[in-house]
Order: C-alpha cells, then sequence, then structure tokens
C-alpha cells in the first residue's frame, strides 16, 4: 500500500493509492464501519492515550469520529475516514491534537464551578444580569490550534467550555482554563430560520429588555401563538405560508440530495408545549434598540436558539434555506463564524440556500435571477453567487474585494465572514454551472450532483476548516462520490471539480 500525505496547519489528508484493508476484527466488516481504523490514529500523529468516537453526522461511506482523551472530547478535532463500495478505506481527513499537558481538578464539580463562576463575571460585563442565561456547559481539551486561535505547536489543555445567551440574537461561548482560570478562548456569535409558524403581527420587540429572546418563542406557550402548525389550511397571512411552505421546500431538498433526511430531527426544537420537536419560526416581527431606534418592518432574518425569525417581507425561500443551512452546519461541523471557517459557514448558507431556490420550481426563477440571493424579498438581491464582484465581494481566494480576516471582531464583520464567502460562492457555481474563469475552463457537473458533493464536504469539514481545507475536502468528496456511486457522479466530474477549485485560487 502507498500513501500520499498532505497538510494545510494541524490538517491533514492521506490518500491510500490501493484500497486501505485494515485486519478485521471477529466483528466483521461492521467493526470497521463503527470503529476507527487499526492504525489510523498513530498516521495522524494523535496524542497519546487518544480514542476516537463515531459522530451522528456520519453515513455508510463517510465515517466521521471525535478525538477524545481519557473520555473527554477535544474540541474542534475530527477524523473522517472514506470508504469505497466494498468498505475499503480510500482515504482520510483530519484535524487532530498532537499532544495533551496537565489534568482536570481532583474535585471535577468543584473545579468546573469555579471556571463557570469565571466566565459567568466576564459574560455579565456591561450586560443586564438578568438577560445572562447558561444555556450549556462541558469539559472539553481545548488545542488553540483545532480552533484558529494562533498557536505554535498542537498541544490540548484541559478547559472547560460554557455557552450564554446574552441578549437578542447573541450567545457568547468562553473556555475557561481548568487549572489557573485563564480565558482560552472569547467568542461572541450572532446568526442572521419546523413546521410550527408564529405571527408577530408587527409587534415591537425591546431588543435590550432582558426578557428579548423570551419575545422572539414560538410556541403555544410561548409568547408568539402558533398560527400554522403541521398539516393545517393555509393562514390569511402570506408571510405565515410562504415559510410554511418554504420549509418544506428547504427540508425537501435536503432529504432528496443529501444524507441529513430529517431536517425536523437534526435542528428542529421542542418548547415543551405538545407539538413536538419542530421547525419553527416567527414572521412579522418588528424590533427596536437604543442604537437603531425601531424598525418596522424589520429588514432582516436570523437562525437563533433553534428557530427562524423573519421580518415581513423576507420570507423568500433562498433566505429560509440560507438560515435553516446555518443550523444544519451548526450541528454537523460546527464551523467557527470567524475568518475563513467564518466565510465557508456564510457560504455554505448560501449554496444550499440557492440550490433549494433553483430546484422549487418558484416563480422567481429566471435567468437573470440565477445565483441572485434575496431576490423578491424586501431586501433586494445582497449577493451574486456567478459574479460576486458585482456587490463588492472576492470571487478568487485573497484577490481582488477580499477582506482581512485578522483579529475577527464584530467591528469587522468577524474577519469579513459575508465578504469573503464570496470565493465559496463562486466555487460553487463554478461546479455547478461552469464557465471559464481565471485562466481554468470548467464544464458544470448540475445541481444533483453538485448537492450530494457539498453534502459530503459538510460532513468532511472541521470546525477550523480554511478555504485550502475546503478545496481538499471538496476534491476528496467527488473522488468518494464515484467509488460510491452517488448520484452518477463520474471521475470526469472530478476533473471539472478540481479545475473550479484552481480557478478561485484555493490550491
Amino acid at each position: 500500500m502507498i500513501t500520499e500525505l498532505s497538510s494545510q496547519g494541524n490538517v491533514e489528508q492521506i490518500i491510500f493509492k490501493s484500497a486501505y484493508r485494515p485486519a478485521q476484527s471477529a466483528l466483521g466488516r461492521s467493526s470497521q464501519a463503527s470503529t476507527l481504523a487499526t492504525g489510523l490514529k498513530d498516521l495522524f500523529a494523535s496524542a497519546p492515550g487518544s480514542e476516537f468516537t463515531l459522530d451522528a453526522a456520519s453515513t455508510n461511506s463517510i465515517k466521521r469520529f471525535t478525538q477524545n482523551i481519557a473520555g473527554v472530547p477535544v474540541l474542534g478535532s475530527s477524523l473522517t475516514q472514506l470508504l469505497d463500495g466494498q468498505g475499503a478505506i480510500t482515504s482520510a481527513i483530519g484535524s487532530v491534537t498532537r499532544g495533551s499537558k496537565g489534568s482536570f481538578p481532583v474535585d471535577p464539580a468543584a473545579g468546573q464551578a469555579a471556571a463557570l463562576a469565571t466566565a459567568t463575571r466576564v459574560a455579565s460585563v456591561g450586560k443586564d444580569a438578568a438577560a445572562v442565561t447558561l444555556n450549556d456547559q462541558k469539559a472539553i481539551w481545548f488545542d488553540g490550534v483545532l480552533v484558529g486561535k494562533a498557536a505554535k505547536s498542537s498541544v490540548a489543555v484541559p478547559a472547560y467550555q460554557f455557552k450564554f445567551s446574552t441578549g437578542f440574537a447573541e450567545s457568547r461561548v468562553l473556555t475557561v482554563a481548568a487549572n489557573g482560570g485563564a480565558i482560552l478562548d472569547d467568542r461572541t456569535d450572532r446568526k442572521d430560520i419546523n413546521r410550527v409558524v408564529c405571527d408577530a403581527n408587527s409587534k415591537i420587540v425591546d431588543l435590550d429588555a432582558s426578557n428579548a429572546d423570551a419575545m422572539l418563542k414560538c410556541g403555544k406557550t410561548q409568547a408568539n401563538k402558533p398560527t400554522r402548525i403541521e398539516g393545517q389550511a393555509a393562514s390569511s397571512v402570506a408571510d405565515v405560508n410562504s415559510v410554511y411552505n418554504f420549509l418544506n421546500d428547504t427540508s425537501s431538498f435536503y432529504a432528496a440530495n443529501t444524507k441529513a433526511s430529517d431536517l425536523t430531527s437534526l435542528i428542529g426544537n421542542d418548547e415543551g408545549d405538545g407539538l413536538g420537536k419542530a421547525m419553527r419560526a416567527v414572521v412579522r416581527i418588528c424590533v427596536k434598540d437604543s442604537q437603531n431606534g425601531t424598525q418596522c418592518p424589520f429588514a432582516n432574518a436570523f437562525w437563533y436558539n433553534g428557530q427562524m425569525t423573519y421580518g415581513q417581507g423576507v420570507t423568500t425561500d433562498d433566505v429560509t434555506g440560507h438560515e435553516l443551512t446555518h443550523g444544519v452546519t451548526e450541528a454537523t461541523n460546527g464551523l467557527v463564524y470567524a475568518a475563513e471557517s467564518g466565510a465557508i459557514n456564510e457560504s455554505m448558507s448560501d449554496v444550499f440556500g440557492e440550490f433549494i431556490d433553483l430546484s422549487n420550481g418558484s416563480s422567481d426563477d429566471t435567468a437573470a435571477n440565477r445565483w441572485k440571493i434575496g431576490e423578491g424579498s424586501s431586501l433586494g438581491v445582497i449577493r451574486d453567487m456567478k459574479s460576486p464582484g458585482s456587490y463588492g465581494d472576492p470571487s478568487i481566494y485573497k484577490g481582488s474585494n477580499w477582506k482581512s480576516t485578522a483579529n475577527p471582531s464584530d467591528a469587522n464583520d468577524q474577519g469579513g465572514v459575508h465578504s469573503n464567502s464570496g470565493v465559496g460562492n463562486k466555487l460553487a457555481f463554478l461546479i455547478t454551472d461552469g464557465q471559464t474563469f481565471n485562466g481554468q475552463t470548467v464544464s458544470g457537473i448540475g445541481i444533483a450532483k453538485a448537492a450530494q458533493l457539498y453534502w459530503s464536504a459538510q460532513v468532511l469539514l472541521t470546525s477550523n476548516a480554511t478555504y485550502a481545507t475546503l478545496g481538499k475536502a471538496l476534491n476528496t468528496a467527488c473522488q468518494n462520490n464515484v467509488a460510491n456511486n452517488v448520484a452518477g457522479t463520474t471521475a470526469a466530474n472530478c476533473t471539472q471539480v478540481a479545475n473550479a477549485v484552481k480557478a478561485v485560487g484555493i490550491k
């Protein structure tokens, strides 16, 4: 067996020139499918004592694993092995920690409580204390390399991660060292969506108020009551019906074109109101805050806390698909919402949003609108995936219009995530429709094959992925789809994918 190894930062890819068949256990092939192949963790120089657990996002041909040390997960780690039709491994891609230092406190409960006190104090600075609520906490191993932080070497240390709601459509994630209490990572995350749709009827929510989150909720026991639930007849409110239909369009597209067969199970939310886990949305919301005053109608939409919220007239198919895909990305690979990984996060939402828009037969699917984001909404067109430069976004990696990714913050759009998504958007257009661009001639492979390709890439991507990682993931995913006869993908299609990756400068 001959292997080729390539790397980008802490992300490595191993391609096996002949199928890699590790020694079979008594359990045979099923054991290989659910456990990491013998010797693979050593090929990736995993930290001593590492074990790997199978992720729920895995498919028959793509097995994704999370690295653990002493039973505690390593934040941002993943190691994915790709199988051919006979169950042999053809390649692997991964981002793992290569060493560990220190141990968790002898009294883990007391250690976590002390770290929580530190995190709560930091999260509460400048906030109404009543608006800061703890949503999640867990023990982790933290390696700065895996989450895009500046680090000289790959070493994981014991830590605790805490996720707070800190205001309207805002969460703050703080990682605190288990020993010494230092803040290792501090991220504020704002995300701009099953069929439970609530109509706010232009109710104004004060975003500065401590109860803003509660005032946005949708459910029988929440501030916004259901106007239309699964199976009910159409409402008299146009926005309610649009969202109800577009939630179905999005769910149907994912079911038909990816392995995420049930979006309700993957990203739905249960509000304890007897309606169960559902894709929930509030429409016709109005907002006010001290900075922007009253916005009625509110010209935006966002995914937050497991539900979609829309201002009036922003209820379009591509916007719905875009925002729901933020939930899918969050549940699948957790792409960090900053710098290059954040731009890929935004691009993935644009890609699937536009795929859905182009596949549901809506009246605005004209040749002139193809690859435009936001057409038909009160926002108007906000991006053009075919021609990102038309809206000031880059088409080539670090080319014209590229925004600096240094020191991501709210002030610079977390390192230009919405603008730099243009590179990923141009890439998806080239792969799907084709074009001669930047010295490369690309023949498009069509939406059906492209959607399966991008889903496979979603599963492959690591949370700290760069554009170079995306290029490798797409090329690897294409080859894997050929080996497993996914959507009729051919080797010739993979040549076109490789050409497109070169055209946007990420190889």
